[in-house]
């Protein structure tokens, strides 16, 4: 078993294991998945339904006429005309799509509340789907199986312009050397001053100075507090990097410099670069989605065999977690209003077919026998398998996701994954989405730009004390008073209160 999902993963490694092999090989859903109605093609004339759809692809553009996809559009009745488009350029073809008016019948976008697709949503671009969807008792597969967070916050100006894209809502969190905690005689920690605790005392140890205490992740920063709104005198919400939280966490990063218990070069470590100083032992502490703490733990032991990576699902700090739950959802598929209504209804009908429980499995997996076996609990891919289903596979689609996608290893026997499914339960009851996700401001967004070199300029020289934090925080109180900005205060606070309440 270890060979195969090896096999299936070695490629992705240098790449942060990509969602791909997480389809590779994960804990198996119970064998009796549903095949109801909710299941059957649309079409009831024996003729294929057919319409058209753009969406990203990470990797080689798929063959339409393979294995998975003949047999999925035959089962289903379907004739899919799917253009696949890189993403690093699918925006930009969607943009020119959206201007010409050259759109396919379905848009499947990884960002549906980019400015310019909402821009195109105002203009009546795209079809209101609120009306149809109604309390989704017509569509008993996407009310079931798309989290109910998902429909809450893929809402915009309170009706439906798009299907969200089901996605688990736990997802990352933090890791840490267990060995090195071991060695100081400490325990996991489970706060933000407990962690500085363990990191200062392991760094006293570490006399040939070859550890790094940590690198800067922004993600610790709703630990302080920044998931709580902040407003101004006008009521205009701050953005949470212009809060007094996240400036706390500027602050917190800062002792942790002055200790030196940061590398010099935090500011230049990016991308792939902290895997990398993780998995290589060079640093103790660090952030990823919580399926790779077992490569991480096998990572460190080819440099150092007594190495233990331990998760910690989130940290305590003075004003919240330091972790967050994903909204239920990723990209949404939006359908032209050049689609005639019953067309369009046919499309929903689609959809709500394919997030049954059987077509959802094969959009993951592939089909038994052919795209995969299961072996002690968990899916083994197939070389067709490795070749046919990728990560975005199911992206033309929404469809039911295993809750533990994120946390299930491709690479770890099943006691793992089952282990750390229960460390990272608690978050359930513990984290809240991340309310900075959801709301938005039109001007925020086209104006922020402007800022964002000289704002992380200015957060590095706090954190490394090139400058004190009271110029930073004069700085931050520039920005604040800045009339631009000001007016997006405004829009987030609406914004807040559409989707959060007062």
């Amino acid at each position: 078993m270890q060979s195969k999902v090896l096999s299936r993963t070695a490629g992705y490694l240098a790449l942060g294991m990509t969602l791909s092999a997480l389809a590779a090989c994960s804990a198996a859903p119970a064998a009796n998945d549903a095949k109801g109605t909710d299941s059957q093609p649309t079409a009831t004339d024996n003729k294929p339904f057919a319409y058209s759809t753009m969406v990203s692809t990470f990797a080689a553009v798929p063959d339409m006429k393979n294995q998975f996809w003949t047999k999925f559009q035959k089962d289903n009745n379907l004739q899919l005309a799917i253009e696949w488009i890189p993403d690093v350029e699918f925006q930009t073809k969607l943009n020119l799509a959206m201007a010409t008016g050259e759109l396919p019948d379905v848009v499947s976008a990884q960002n549906p509340h980019d400015i310019g697709t909402l821009n195109a949503v105002d203009k009546g671009v795209f079809w209101d789907l609120g009306p149809m969807l109604g309390d989704l008792s017509k569509y008993p597969n996407l009310k079931k199986n798309i989290p109910e967070a998902a429909w809450k916050y893929s809402k915009y100006k309170g009706t439906y312009f798009f299907i969200p894209r089901a996605r688990s809502q736990i997802n990352t969190g933090w890791m840490i050397r267990k060995d090195l905690l071991d060695d100081v005689g400490l325990p996991l920690p489970k706060t933000t001053d407990e962690l500085y605790t363990a990191l200062k005392q392991i760094k006293a140890k570490d006399t040939g100075n070859k550890l790094i205490g940590t690198l800067f992740f922004e993600s610790i920063a709703s630990s302080f507090g920044t998931f709580t709104p902040q407003y101004n005198k006008e009521g205009g919400m701050y953005r949470n990097l212009l809060s007094d939280a996240y400036t706390d966490m500027v602050d917190w990063y800062h002792k942790l410099y002055a200790d030196g218990l940061m590398s010099k070069e935090f500011s230049a470590v990016k991308g792939l670069e902290p895997d990398n100083f993780f998995g290589s032992g060079k640093t103790i502490f660090h952030t990823k989605n919580f399926w790779h703490q077992y490569r991480m733990d096998q990572e460190n032991k080819k440099v150092n065999p007594k190495a233990s990576v331990e998760l910690i699902p989130s940290l305590k700090g003075p004003g919240g977690y330091s972790a967050y739950l994903e909204p239920g959802f990723t990209g949404g598929l939006f359908i032209s209003k050049k689609v005639p209504e019953e067309k369009v209804k046919k499309i929903l009908d689609v959809f709500n077919m394919a997030a049954s429980d059987e077509n959802s499995q094969a959009l993951f997996y592939g089909y038994e026998g052919v795209h995969h076996k299961v072996e002690n609990g968990k899916y083994i891919m197939t070389d067709i398998g490795l070749k046919e289903i990728q990560s975005f596979t199911n992206d033309p689609f929404t469809i039911k996701r295993n809750e533990w996608d994120k946390v299930d290893s491709p690479l770890a026997p099943i006691e793992v994954d089952l282990a750390n499914r229960e460390k990272v339960k608690p978050l359930y009851k513990e984290l809240t989405v991340d309310p900075f996700r959801i709301i938005r401001s039109t001007t925020w967004t086209a104006e922020w730009p402007k800022f964002a070199d000289e704002f992380e300029k200015k957060r590095t020289e706090a954190i490394m004390g090139i400058i004190t934090m009271d110029q930073y925080k004069q700085y931050i109180e520039g920005l604040r008073n800045n009339a631009v900005l000001k007016k997006s205060f405004v829009e987030l606070a609406a914004s807040y209160k559409e989707y959060f309440g007062n």
